[in-house]
């Protein structure tokens, strides 16, 4: 029984690495080689050779690099300032009396649960409002303040017992003391995980920018990456393993952080 379960997973590793893997390979190909085999073009596979070629292009390439920059700067923005407010939101909501954290909890949920095509109209009218409409804030202050954050802090302080709450209590009152020594080494790797979920959703956002950042100088890599690519087909497969890359580079950062803040 251990062994099938074994495969099985195996086997369901493979399918989700093997787009990556072929990703990868075709990335590390001469652009007409590897436009050539995506198209299924037998004589392609005669004579293959390893390249940067492709990496070249798209680095060198200035309308790739300012949108990669784009999504850099508005994925690393949001994030600073998510995770302190989910904190310190979730924090206040785990400490409310149970029945108005349900009630706040099941506000937050049916939030999540509601497609952005719903808010997108009340959104841009508060953009123009405040005269945020246009820049890149309009798009941060909306994901800083997504409801994942509060709720799953919150979610995750629940399952600290009571009793800790109270033995910390009584050495200080200081709630900054209490959620940095007690709190925070059991909540990390849920800290972690949520981190995660903000990053890749910050680095993929598509309906948020192009209604928010009408100047398409400012849009991240998200939303113009098929344009780019259709526009300049000989880095292609090298463009979109870059674009991939930081959400790897992410989650590796998180799982070490995690994995270190357990052992301790």
């Amino acid at each position: 029984m251990k062994r099938l379960s074994g495969a099985l997973l195996t086997l369901l590793l493979a399918l989700f690495l093997l787009p990556a893997v072929v990703l990868t390979l075709l990335s590390f190909l001469p652009s007409q080689t590897a436009q050539a085999i995506f198209q299924q073009e037998p004589a392609a596979l005669g004579g293959l050779r390893l390249s940067t070629e492709q990496f070249v292009r798209a680095l060198s390439d200035r309308e790739y690099g300012r949108q990669f920059y784009n999504s850099a700067m508005l994925t690393g923005v949001s994030l600073a300032l998510a995770m302190p407010v989910a904190l310190g939101a979730g924090l206040f909501l785990s400490r409310l009396p149970r029945r108005w954290q349900r009630a706040l909890l099941a506000l937050y949920v049916l939030s999540l649960l509601s497609p952005f095509q719903i808010i997108m109209l009340p959104v841009y009218k508060l953009s123009l409002l405040t005269g945020l409409y246009d820049s890149p804030w309009s798009v941060i202050l909306l994901n800083v303040f997504a409801p994942i954050g509060p709720a799953a802090v919150c979610m995750l302080l629940r399952t600290v017992d009571d009793s800790q709450w109270e033995a910390a209590s009584l050495e200080t009152d200081s709630a900054l003391k209490i959620l940095r020594y007690v709190l925070l080494p059991q909540i990390t790797p849920g800290l972690a995980a949520l981190g995660l979920v903000y990053f890749a959703q910050v680095w993929n956002m598509v309906e948020q920018p192009l209604i928010l950042l009408p100047d398409a100088r400012l849009r991240p890599l998200s939303t113009a990456f098929n344009d780019i690519i259709k526009s300049s087909t000989d880095y292609a497969f090298a463009g979109a393993l870059l674009y991939a890359l930081p959400v790897l580079a992410f989650y590796l950062i998180a799982a070490a952080a995690a994995g270190s803040r357990k052992k301790h």
